[in-house]
């Protein structure tokens, strides 16, 4: 453990109550993908009050339901009341903290919702951050991109599409399935060809071995990154999938929850890109850990998005911007997803970068975030 990293883990944390507060914000439009349809965005807040009242906030990005891991609310809710907060002492180091979360196996974005509260705590009251660990110097503008869900019809995609690019992202993700229609792209083509824009593919994990007509059609036809082409631990089909492309570029998603996810894939030598979720693989230190290990083995790595409020937004972006070469994240503007968020000022893009300066001073609206609770639990310190 370096210095540094021991610094860190000394610095102290008081408790006395979590608050999880579970809302719903209504989206403006639909969202399909290969995991299902979403009309409205329901979310895990998790709000740390140390001993003299400070507070931090922290976003379980998991969905309601275990179909995009195995982590869903209502089970994230149960884990910080019986297994995290019981545990919590009136006063504590955050490394002592670290070693509470590492205790219980999986159940990494509820991890990472309290770790993040506790970190916005600790950095009000001593202006110290485990960021401090990243040696570069972050980016004052971060490239960003959009995810576009799956459509049914043509007219509204090419709107979609044309759309994104007026707008300036820096990538179009669309989200694809082995039921996608493939001539649509062939219709949309001329659209992306003409524009300065990088273009990927994601699949959430949706083909199998039946699925390789339309896989192949997305690996030969563009050449480009196809995100979780695969179920997780499918490692057979990724290998036919290489040996039967070998220039296919698959980015993992759900494939990795932990930097041994990372070295393993990278050890394999099938591991192309890494689209780093710091819920997903259990918060920012462990999100550090993934990028410095990225960084040294010259592994393409960018911040994806699952959906989040401004509070989890804001968190993504901080964290993107310590990653220089990535082409551009998943981290659209505030008014991508949601009719209203509950931070203010908004996450506001312009010519396809947010201004790391812009959201610098961010701030949870208490009046928005009390409008959209749908439930909410505060559960005291016993220590």
């Amino acid at each position: 453990m370096s210095k540094t990293k021991e610094y860190i883990h000394k610095l102290p944390i008081s408790f006395k109550n979590i608050r999880l507060i579970r809302l719903n914000l209504p989206q403006k439009e639909q969202f399909v993908s290969g995991i299902g349809v979403r009309n409205s965005r329901e979310a895990l807040i998790v709000e740390w009050t140390d001993a003299n009242d400070v507070k931090g906030y922290g976003e379980c990005s998991c969905r309601p339901d275990p179909y995009y891991s195995a982590e869903f609310i209502d089970g994230a809710i149960a884990l910080v009341n019986q297994f995290i907060v019981p545990f919590l002492k009136a006063e504590q180091s955050f490394g002592d903290l670290l070693k509470l979360l590492d205790k219980i196996r999986g159940w990494n974005f509820s991890k990472a919702a309290v770790e993040m509260a506790a970190l916005q705590v600790i950095e009000k009251n001593t202006g110290h951050s485990p960021f401090e660990l990243l040696e570069n110097t972050p980016l004052q503008k971060v490239p960003v991109g959009i995810s576009l869900g799956l459509y049914t019809d043509l007219n509204h995609i090419k709107k979609v599409v044309k759309n994104a690019l007026e707008t300036g992202y820096r990538r179009l993700k669309f989200k694809i399935s082995p039921n996608v229609q493939t001539d649509f792209f062939e219709d949309i083509n001329p659209l992306l060809f003409k524009a300065d824009t990088y273009v990927g593919f994601d699949a959430n994990g949706s083909f199998g071995d039946a699925d390789f007509e339309v896989f192949n059609y997305f690996a030969n036809s563009y050449q480009t990154m196809i995100e979780q082409p695969f179920a997780p631990a499918r490692f057979d089909l990724l290998l036919k999938a290489k040996q039967e492309n070998p220039s296919v570029f698959i980015c993992y998603d759900e494939e990795i929850k932990s930097l041994g996810d990372v070295i393993k894939l990278h050890h394999l030598g099938v591991l192309d890109e890494v689209n780093l979720k710091v819920g997903r693989v259990g918060g920012v230190m462990k999100s550090i850990e993934i990028i410095q290990y990225c960084a040294k083995h010259n592994i393409p790595c960018w911040i994806g998005g699952m959906f989040e409020t401004g509070i989890g937004r804001i968190l993504n972006l901080r964290m993107a911007s310590y990653l220089p070469n990535a082409r551009a994240h998943d981290l659209s503007p505030s008014d991508r997803y949601f009719l209203e968020d509950i931070i203010a000022p908004n996450v506001e893009m312009e010519n396809g970068f947010v201004c790391m300066e812009s959201v610098k001073n961010c701030q949870v609206q208490l009046n928005l975030l009390e409008k959209y609770t749908i439930e909410q639990k505060t559960i005291a310190s016993t220590c």
